[in-house]
């Protein structure tokens, strides 16, 4: 039997029943792209996407599944919220959903830099979100969720306030690789590792001697691109999971409540804590700390 066209070769516009907001007549184009420009900008975005998606379907649907979870959580979250508008945790669960998504795309055409660096934004929000529930400051709220200067915050001070406040000051007592918040901590850890692609250089030197591409061109081995290459794709999925998974324990510690919600969204909370860190490469030993705190029936200490 003769195989049918792949369904990736298509493009098409959706309707607008597909769309919660649309407008009644579809406006007509008045400025039309050029053909070879068009061609040029995502000529090779879609070999691409058809390259990475012949060898990394599970990956990619992996990832994609977690971003539908964390709606769901974000929907369960609203709704033990009288007001989530006003409420640091459901916006930066929001921001992380949408950081989630753009770097999954951004992975499947090839922007590995873009992919990596734009999750240090959903773990920064989520952090943010996190002290606005132990410390809770309307006006301090307020100016950093408008964009002013006076309301910026740093992670430096938002994991030193949060590690002298219960429950987190919970898992600061270990050695310094153990914790949660210390500057050698998992946040931290995670947190510095993808600032590395924020931050314009070539590469990254880790204290044990590896030395990471974090520009395009090395993730692209390289290679002008984008282009595809298996190994970035690899360091992106490794990264994701644990921003995931990391998120996911700092909105169980802000909100506890979320553990045995009975009336949700979707997944429970502890299967999803079980989901993410499944798909993670090598657990951080704080991990099983935060479980067994959450009663969650969580990995083990050794996993």
């Amino acid at each position: 039997m003769k195989a049918g066209p792949d369904f990736r070769s298509r493009r098409f516009k959706l309707p607008k029943e597909a769309f919660a907001i649309a407008p009644e007549i579809e406006p007509r184009p008045t400025d039309r792209i050029l053909e070879e420009v068009w061609g040029s900008i995502v000529t090779l975005p879609d070999d691409v996407s058809i390259r990475t998606t012949d060898f990394h379907g599970s990956t990619l649907k992996d990832a994609h599944e977690t971003w539908e979870h964390w709606i769901t959580l974000l929907l369960d979250l609203q709704s033990l919220t009288p007001a989530p508008s006003e409420d640091g945790l459901c916006l930066a669960t929001m921001i992380l959903t949408d950081e989630l998504q753009a770097s999954t795309y951004a992975c499947l055409t090839g922007f590995y830099r873009q992919a990596i660096a734009g999750l240090r934004l959903g773990i920064e929000a989520v952090a943010a979100g996190t002290y606005f529930r132990a410390a809770p400051n309307a006006a301090k709220y307020a100016l950093w969720a408008d964009g002013l200067k006076e309301g910026q915050l740093w992670m430096r001070d938002i994991r030193n306030e949060l590690a002298h406040v219960p429950p987190y000051s919970k898992f600061e007592g270990g050695a310094g690789k153990d914790t949660l918040l210390g500057k050698e901590g998992w946040l931290n850890f995670l947190y510095g590792r993808l600032s590395a692609f924020s931050h314009g250089r070539p590469f990254f030197s880790t204290d044990e001697g590896d030395v990471v591409p974090t520009c395009n061109v090395g993730l692209w081995d390289g290679s002008n691109g984008p282009v595809y290459e298996r190994r970035s794709v690899r360091l992106w999925s490794v990264f994701y999971a644990d921003v995931a998974l990391c998120c996911l324990l700092l909105v169980g510690l802000a909100e506890p409540r979320i553990v045995n919600l009975e009336r949700r969204n979707g997944i429970a909370f502890g299967d999803f804590v079980n989901l993410a860190a499944a798909k993670s490469v090598a657990l951080h030993p704080v991990v099983a700390k935060i479980c067994e705190h959450l009663l969650l029936t969580g990995p083990p200490q050794d996993a």
